[in-house]
């Protein structure tokens, strides 16, 4: 009897003095439950100002929305590798110390909706290699690093954005997210989406992109899936659910492919052109999505440029959707942005060092999925005198065009003799070189002096 009380006693003592270190080990003002061999902390709408450092390493589910929790640190979670489910919505989270999510690898769902953050770096979210729901609408997000979705793309299953200030995303991380259910970017700035973006994204069953900035999507066959027709899903091709109200868009041929889906009027309208504004899309007839050539407006007809000189050649043209202005050169090559060309958005390709070959006829063409159009600028080059190497003689120019002559003017009875010399250079290195000349009282004064030189690589004189 009693050994039988003894024992009773003790084990009495062994299950209070594991009450105890359970209670011990649960933070201040939070709830600690263990449920099922899974341990959940629960501190929601407490008042904290940062997230507890007494955690139990072992906690499976943590909830700490409804706080005022300034920042994220690396030491927040760290060594957390049970945590499963994070809640930290409704704070004033405004930054997240890079790799505070290292340790989380068994991460499932993140929620951060309704906090401060303005960015994410491409660190941010590092290590959360498992996560299926990342919940962060109701931000001030502007800026999401190209890098900062890589690590949780290939799993993530649900994506929330919305309520943000978004005027881009990291597309090419979009593009894997493969395993991606729903995808809402309703309410923010987007004015632009790459084409192709959505086309492996098979799985996806709700696309929200209701109030934004588009004027147009990008056609992709995942569309198809948004018809009310749509009868045949599956598991891995559900019927997609498609909102794009709010949007200002453009009502062209670009969009015709849009209009041609089996859908009931969701209340899309049309912001442009102006004879289509404000009727709704689904209502507008397939003949009425229409595009206009090109036609250029405006143009540089000819240029008269002194060799080694800066110019510019303007070319300017309407069309709709608005079209994309080319440039060919007189030796047929197209131009683009290089060290001595640049074609600028408005059309106007600048030469900042003109040569010799630049003389002739340049095509500026305009084009857009309706046609093009194209003119001719004729440019004239006026040529400077070049020296030959080790004669400090001037060469003739290389066309008629130059009024620079190199010769001297020498009188019928006067003897030919050679030229003197005034302009020695000696001592040339790679980069730099020492330029001499004599000075005589019955030589001018010297006024002004121009350096001409050249690259081996592209034979592109250059005047200083």
């Amino acid at each position: 009897m009693y050994d039988s009380t003894m024992d009773h006693m003790i084990w009495c003592l062994l299950v209070l003095g594991a009450t105890v270190m359970t209670t011990n080990a649960c933070p201040k003002y939070c709830v600690c439950q263990n449920l099922s061999e899974s341990l959940g902390t629960l501190c929601p709408s407490k008042g904290l100002l940062f997230v507890p450092p007494d955690i139990d390493q072992g906690t499976v589910e943590l909830r700490l929305g409804g706080n005022y929790i300034l920042r994220i640190t690396q030491q927040d979670f760290a060594n957390m590798t049970d945590l499963v489910d994070l809640t930290l919505s409704r704070n004033t989270i405004s930054y997240i110390q890079p790799f505070s999510f290292g340790d989380l690898e068994t991460l499932r769902s993140l929620h951060m909706d309704n906090n401060r953050l303005v960015e994410m770096g491409p660190d941010d979210l590092r290590g959360l290699v498992n996560l299926q729901h990342f919940i962060v609408n109701n931000n001030q997000l502007r800026r999401i690093h190209d890098k900062a979705f890589e690590d949780l793309a290939p799993t993530l299953e649900d994506l929330d954005l919305s309520y943000n200030n978004l005027m881009s995303l990291p597309w090419d991380s979009v593009r894997l997210m493969v395993n991606l259910h729903q995808l809402s970017l309703d309410h923010n700035l987007l004015d632009f989406i790459p084409e192709g973006t959505f086309t492996d994204l098979e799985r996806l069953a709700r696309l929200d992109l209701t109030s934004n900035r588009l004027q147009k999507l990008p056609p992709d066959p995942i569309f198809a899936r948004a018809q009310d027709s749509m009868i045949l899903t599956t598991p891995y091709a559900p019927q997609l659910s498609l909102s794009l109200g709010g949007n200002p868009l453009h009502c062209n041929c670009e969009m015709l492919w849009l209009r041609r889906l089996e859908r009931d009027d969701d209340l899309e309208t049309c912001a442009s052109p102006s004879v289509l504004k404000g009727r709704y899309f689904w209502n507008v007839k397939e003949e009425e999505f229409l595009c206009q050539p090109p036609l250029i407006t405006q143009h540089t007809h000819r240029m008269l440029v002194l060799e080694g000189q800066t110019a510019s050649l303007r070319c300017e043209a309407t069309g709709d959707p608005a079209p994309t202005i080319h440039w060919i050169s007189p030796e047929d090559r197209l131009l683009g942005n290089s060290s001595r060309t640049e074609v600028y958005s408005n059309g106007t390709l600048s030469i900042s060092i003109t040569t010799s070959k630049d003389f002739g006829s340049f095509t500026c063409i305009a084009a857009n999925v309706a046609g093009e159009s194209t003119a001719s600028v004729e440019v004239s080059i006026v040529q400077l005198p070049h020296l030959s190497n080790g004669t400090g003689q001037p060469s003739a120019p290389k066309s008629r065009l130059s009024d620079i002559t190199g010769t001297t003017r020498i009188s019928k009875g006067a003897p030919k003799s050679q030229p003197e010399r005034t302009v020695t250079v000696s001592e040339v290195t790679a980069v730099s070189a020492l330029v001499t000349w004599t000075v005589s009282k019955s030589s001018p004064k010297v006024k002004m002096y121009q350096l001409q030189y050249n690259c081996s690589d592209d034979e592109v004189l250059i005047y200083r």
